[in-house]
């Protein structure tokens, strides 16, 4: 049963994590063209964290709505993460999801795809692009082709694979991407609401740590016996006035009547309940459930002393009493 509850609990765990994997890496959840794959993933955008890699080129078709879509985009650039992988040209499409993206993250060998004035006008036409700035992401795109070693050399990209954390829910006006931008973007983060993603995270957190403070509990009442020197609880009931730490009341079968003989080595503990036939021993500060082995003597009462061994059978948690060896004290406090 105890192996069956375990089961349980892991296929829990299991389940339980699956809701957070829907983090959305989005490279191919959305087809189409341009427009159509920004209507796609504007709609996972209200969700959560988008990441987008591209593994191949971009392109760029005809304008129809697409001004509208990359405007729709924009507002929701925090969630959007874009990665260009070594080997890879990004097409113009690419390139203006880079631009549109609140992280960027491309590898030195990348090639990013030059953007056309029509297309940089576009671009500023919807506020995604500072006209004013020589140095704005459009005007350094529209000059020619780059590699991704000279864009990463730029502040507001960050280098494919190296160690970076983005910030989800910020409310950035440009795209954060290098380390001091990052920080920015954490404090900027704290201000605009709790976003959907961390919520979900957070109670998948707490059902985890919960599961698995359930598998422990179930796997330390498992253990046979428990270590010594555990802390104490209140006073147990009775004639005593000791106290324990824990109460042993696993069920078992009641051992037969026959004189039994000590096997293994032997443990002294005091008697905490009359042994008729079974009673309860304290041994370390935790009651154990015991059984007076030796029916042709009368068992001793609370507060005597005896030795007590580990039951012959394999699955049994009860403890074998037997009379003290010669020498010891035969009664406690």
């Amino acid at each position: 049963m105890r192996r069956s509850l375990c089961f349980t609990m892991l296929a829990g765990i299991l389940f339980a994590m699956v809701p957070a994997g829907q983090v959305a890496g989005a490279d191919g959840a959305c087809d189409g063209g341009f427009s159509a794959r920004l209507r796609c993933w504007y709609d996972w955008l209200g969700r959560g964290a988008v990441t987008v890699r591209l593994n191949r080129a971009l392109s760029l078709d005809a304008a129809g709505d697409r001004a509208d879509r990359v405007g729709a985009v924009l507002g929701r650039r925090e969630n959007l993460v874009v990665e260009v992988p070594a080997g890879v040209t990004t097409g113009e499409g690419g390139t203006v999801l880079l631009v549109l993206a609140g992280h960027r993250f491309v590898d030195p060998e990348a090639r990013i795809s030059r953007l056309t004035p029509v297309t940089v006008q576009e671009l500023n036409g919807r506020h995604v692009c500072d006209p004013g700035d020589i140095h704005d992401l459009c005007a350094f795109l529209g000059r020619r082709e780059v590699t991704g070693r000279e864009l990463t050399a730029r502040s507001d990209v960050a280098v494919l694979g190296a160690e970076h954390s983005v910030a989800i829910g910020s409310a950035a006006s440009h795209p954060p991407a290098s380390s001091a931008a990052r920080e920015k973007t954490k404090g900027a983060s704290g201000q605009s609401g709790t976003d959907p993603a961390t919520i979900l995270v957070a109670v998948m957190a707490v059902l985890l740590v919960l599961l698995l403070a359930a598998l422990v509990y179930v796997v330390r009442r498992s253990r046979p016996l428990a270590a010594p020197g555990a802390g104490a609880l209140p006073a147990s009931s009775g004639r005593a006035a000791e106290t324990t730490t824990r109460l042993r009341t696993t069920p078992a079968a009641a051992p037969g009547r026959s004189p039994a003989s000590r096997k293994g080595p032997s443990r002294s503990a005091v008697v905490r309940t009359d042994l008729h036939p079974q009673g309860y021993v304290e041994l370390d500060r935790v009651l154990y459930r015991a059984v007076w082995a030796q029916p042709g003597q009368p068992p001793p009462g609370p507060g005597a002393r005896v030795d007590v061994t580990e039951a012959p059978e394999p699955d049994s948690d009860v403890l074998y009493a037997f009379p003290p060896a010669t020498g010891r004290q035969t009664h406690a406090r």
